[in-house]
């Protein structure tokens, strides 16, 4: 696994179920305000999208580390 930040961004579909876009390579230091700014503009431009996104619910930056072990003799 590598290390890295994600960005999932989960909204509601018009019937009211939700659907999640994940992005690899995220910046970790994206703020509240530019993902909020990104995800308007996917609302926005809802129609390209095969899931279209409604509202949003919630955003998060998922960060994941990798160490190794040392495990032969």
């Amino acid at each position: 696994m590598a290390a890295g930040t994600k960005l999932e961004l989960t909204f509601l579909k018009a019937d009211g179920s939700k659907t999640v876009f994940t992005y690899n390579y995220a910046n970790p230091e994206a703020s509240s305000n530019s993902v909020k700014a990104l995800m308007n503009g996917m609302i926005t431009n809802g129609s390209i999208f095969e899931n279209v996104p409604a509202v949003i619910d919630s955003a998060k930056l998922v960060t994941t580390s990798e160490t190794s072990l040392r495990v032969s003799e």
